[in-house]
């Protein structure tokens, strides 16, 4: 058994089930030292029994969007969030992939979806976007800097090794006017990807584009598809009406508003900008901290806690996030910091 033979096992048999790491790695090192065909069929046989008893740790260690984003970004939502996703959203294809939306929710600010991309053959090797063949193999598939650095193969050499016909780059993409995170992991020539993108609204029509590219030929595939969304309610909402003119930077703050959802807390900051000028060249950016002057955690999507000036309409907003919180703040501080290192606080209650 060689490790191609090996992947097409571990995707084949228990598709759904995901081993933790250091289990797959002692079941691929196994199966490296063996030598005698009869050794061979024994080791396929324990590895299909292996994978069966640890089925149950596998999807107790949790392999859903949410588990998947709280290990990748090391942050957590409130208990209950796992309610409003949805699940086996959609499927498609292109040429060499299949595409499955295995989960989405929308909490009407921002929209995740975890995508699993597997090839349709097992004469081609899957890479997640922006992969290159002459990228080290190592960081592709290995956690450890002294794996990877065991491993000197690049990705195509990797190929070239488990007779691998093709090499595919996978993707998915939206056709909306948002910024996209993307949070992907590779593990035996599966592709899990966790989308989020910013949205607005009761409901949201999502279009989907799933998109393939040869990395050898330069040849490409798409196929699109469309989601209808439904948000979720809010927790809380809290604002504040306060004003302060903020010369030096050129604007003047004329609100803040503040929603919690069980996934993730946004803010938005109103403003008017009162000289052109300086609020063009100032060079500054906005934070919220907690009324001690912290910093608030990071949210499990991935929203910042500082934000990008935006139009929208007439009305100016900064948009960003932190983390989930059962509870409203009362108090926060705004914060007008600029890329010379000066800051303006504001302290603004909020109700």
């Amino acid at each position: 058994m060689n490790e191609r033979d090996l992947t097409r096992v571990l995707t084949e048999h228990v598709a759904d089930v995901r081993l933790p790491d250091e289990a797959v790695r002692r079941i691929r090192m196994a199966v490296k030292e063996e030598k005698p065909v009869k050794k061979k069929m024994n080791v396929a046989l324990a590895l299909v029994m292996a994978m069966l008893l640890l089925a149950s740790v596998a999807v107790a260690a949790g392999t859903g969007m949410l588990d998947f984003l709280s290990w990748k970004m090391g942050q957590s939502v409130l208990p209950g969030a796992e309610e409003i996703v949805l699940s086996d959203v959609t499927r498609g294809e292109t040429e060499h992939v299949t595409y499955v939306v295995k989960q989405a929710v929308y909490d009407g600010r921002s929209v995740s979806l975890m995508v699993e991309m597997r090839p349709k053959d097992e004469g081609t090797l899957l890479l997640p976007e922006a992969w290159d063949i002459d990228l080290p193999y190592g960081a592709l598939a290995y956690d450890t800097e002294a794996e990877m650095m065991a491993d000197p193969r690049t990705i195509a050499e990797y190929a070239a090794d488990n007779g691998y016909t093709r090499i595919i780059e996978g993707y998915v993409g939206f056709d909306l006017d948002s910024d996209v995170m993307g949070v992907d992991e590779w593990q035996d020539n599966t592709v899990t990807v966790v989308y989020s993108l910013n949205a607005d609204g009761d409901t949201l029509t999502l279009p989907i584009v799933y998109g393939a590219f040869d990395k050898v030929t330069d040849q490409s595939w798409q196929a699109t598809d469309e989601l209808l969304l439904t948000a979720s309610a809010p927790l809380w909402q809290v604002s504040s009406e306060e004003s302060f003119d903020l010369p030096e930077y050129g604007v003047r703050i004329d609100g803040v508003r503040i929603t919690g959802t069980a996934l993730q807390s946004y803010w938005e900051v109103f403003y008017t900008v009162t000289d052109v000028e300086k609020a063009q060249n100032g060079g500054f950016r906005v934070e919220m901290l907690d009324a001690a002057g912290n910093m608030l955690p990071r949210g499990v999507l991935g929203v910042g806690g500082s934000g990008l000036a935006q139009h929208d309409g007439d009305e100016l907003v900064w948009h960003g996030g932190f983390g989930a919180s059962a509870e409203a703040p009362a108090q926060l501080i705004l914060r007008i910091r600029s890329f010379a290192g000066d800051a303006a606080d504001m302290l603004v209650s909020l109700e």
